[in-house]
Formats: structure tokens, sequence, C-alpha cells
């Protein structure tokens, strides 16, 4: 009598360490939104609503990207950018706006951001966009 095969389990696939994406907006929805949409991607998403507080997060735990709205509660894009900057290694930061256009675009690259991203934010290029920056943001 013939003893049957084993099957063989396929191996198990290494655990991919996990990115942090640090997204600074006044609104809880983009905040759930950004979870929803990064879950699959092995992204942890870390919240802040003001640059105060995104500040005191990235010092606490160097996110790989920071998404930022354009208007915050004490400031602007611009004014946590310049808060970013002055970080040794700070991460690079997408824009998120209704308002993108080829303006904010130009602006935001001209100050050393990454991208801009529209709202409302499309699954996709969420990913792209926050993948290409984190690789980006490793290089330096």
């Amino acid at each position: 009598m013939m003893a049957e095969p084993q099957q063989k389990l396929p191996a198990r696939a290494p655990d991919r360490e996990s990115i942090t994406l640090l997204a600074v907006s006044p609104y809880r929805d983009d905040h759930d939104r950004l979870k929803d949409m990064l879950r699959c991607d092995n992204w942890t998403v870390e919240t802040a609503e003001s640059c105060d507080e995104a500040v005191r997060a990235v010092q606490d735990s160097t996110p790989a990207v920071v998404a930022c709205e354009t208007d915050l509660p004490d400031g602007n894009w611009k004014d946590l950018f310049n808060l970013l900057t002055s970080l040794q290694n700070p991460p690079p930061v997408v824009v998120l706006s209704r308002h993108a256009d080829e303006t904010l675009w130009a602006e935001v690259l001209n100050w050393g951001g990454y991208d801009v991203l529209a709202k409302p934010l499309d699954p996709t290029e969420v990913s792209r966009v926050f993948g290409m920056a984190s690789r980006y943001g490793r290089r330096g």
C-alpha cells in the first residue's frame, strides 16, 4: 500500500513592517476615510487636528509621510511645513485639498512638499502617492 503524498502548506509570507502616516486635518471624516483606504496596504494612520498636535506627533512617532489639509485651526499647510522642516529628517508632506489645482500643486512643490491629493480622495491615488512618498522619504 502506497502512502499518500503529504500536502505541503504554502510558505507564510513574512509580515511586512507597518508604515505610519500622520493625517493632519480638522475633519474626523478625513481620518476615518484614510484609515479605511490604507487598511489593506499595511499603513498605520495616526491623526492630528492642528499644527501643534502634528508637530508633537511627528516628534513622538516619526511617521513616514504626513498628509495635511490645506487649512488647519491654528494655521495652514505652509505653517506645518515650516515647523516640520526645522526637525531632523522631516517626513514628506502631501497636501489634501478640495480646491486642488495647478497653482496649489506648483506652490506645494516649490515649498518642498511631495504632492497634492484632490478631495474627495481616490483610494487608488491615495495608495500610489503615499507609497511613493514613503519610499522617497526613506531615501533621505
